[in-house]
């Protein structure tokens, strides 16, 4: 399409002389060819806007660069997604309905347009909506519910009874409702829990590879409306997760938390159970909660604390050393001078 028809689908100004040529991709900064347009919003980058070949860069404010044509645009990183979509390649299967391969259980009830890849199996009573593609080898267990429009790539796994709302997009390796870790020590070995609960994951939620939501114990574990995680999280029984978090890879969320609405957690976080995370709280990288955190507070830090507060006790443990030095100076003083007390 022609950079200013671009400029108005994602909602930006075209400052710059070539509104009429036509754009052919979406590139960075560094490798951005003539006909690309790219993305400025991090100032690590900054070096590149002298140099870049770009045909246009996304902004949201007026730069020195060499390209030609800025889109100026009040939130960059948003417009620069919405150009990704845009010029995307379509992931569309080369095996299209229900492959010879698959097996669907004759009680099962699957939408208009929905496709089943090679190996896959369906089984009883699984109600599936319109237009789900369901990618090589996935199972479904018997009596789940899958939503419309939902996309599963390879290799998923949905245990019996779960619950998938619209649009979910599950990617490789993802299992939905094995056992949670439920056991009770006994004199002949750990006692094991029955799981007679379920999942259910609502409306655009998203799940990167290899990450595990397990079910519960009784009830559902649960994770709210367009909610985001990312490759190797994995969440236990009973959790309860609402709509609009952000789960960044290797966090691990144990059992009969409950976490609030808009919730972000940073990569390798661990969370204990049976706690509550508030509405909009951070979870900064590899902090370890042990106890609830309020509503719109900054955590970080293991055990976590309030974000200023472990950012001051990490700066007073970098001058222990200097601390320690002078506490021995001061002793061995003492106690030449007979006042070692």
């Amino acid at each position: 399409m022609k950079l200013a028809v671009l400029a108005e689908k994602i909602g930006a100004v075209l400052l710059g002389p070539d509104g009429d040529v036509r754009v052919s991709g979406v590139s960075t900064l560094q490798d951005a060819g003539p006909g690309d347009v790219c993305y400025y919003g991090n100032r690590a980058y900054r070096k590149y806007l002298s140099t870049t070949s770009a045909l246009a860069v996304i902004t949201g404010e007026k730069v020195e660069t060499s390209s030609r044509n800025l889109l100026l645009v009040e939130h960059p990183q948003k417009a620069f997604s919405e150009a990704l979509v845009l010029f995307g390649t379509p992931v569309s299967s080369g095996f299209p309905g229900i492959h010879p391969s698959a097996v669907v259980h004759r009680d099962a009830d699957l939408g208009e347009g929905v496709s089943v890849g090679p190996c896959s199996v369906i089984d009883a009573d699984v109600v599936m909506g319109d237009g789900t593609r369901i990618g090589s080898g996935c199972y479904v267990g018997p009596g789940a519910r899958i939503g419309s429009d939902c996309i599963f790539y390879s290799g998923v796994h949905v245990y019996h009874g779960c619950v998938v709302g619209d649009r979910v997009i599950l990617h490789s390796g993802v299992v939905i409702g094995a056992d949670g870790f439920g056991f009770i020590p006994g004199p002949d070995g750990p006692l094991k829990v029955s799981q007679n609960g379920n999942v259910v994951l609502g409306d655009d939620v998203e799940i990167g590879a290899g990450s595990t939501i397990d079910r519960a114990v009784v009830g559902s574990t649960r994770i709210g409306d367009g909610t985001k995680i990312d490759n190797l999280v994995h969440v236990a029984h009973n959790v309860i997760m609402g709509s609009g978090c952000l789960v960044a890879a290797q966090t691990g969320i144990a059992g009969s938390t409950v976490v609030g609405d808009n919730v972000t957690f940073g990569g390798q976080a661990g969370i204990t159970g049976h706690v509550r995370i508030g509405d909009g709280a951070v979870v900064a990288a590899q902090s370890g909660v042990m106890k609830d955190v309020p509503a719109g507070m900054t955590v970080s830090g293991y055990p976590a604390r309030e974000h200023d507060k472990s950012v001051r006790m990490s700066a007073a443990l970098g001058d222990l050393p200097r601390f320690r030095r002078r506490v021995l100076d001061f002793i061995e003083r003492s106690g030449e001078e007979g006042n070692v007390e």
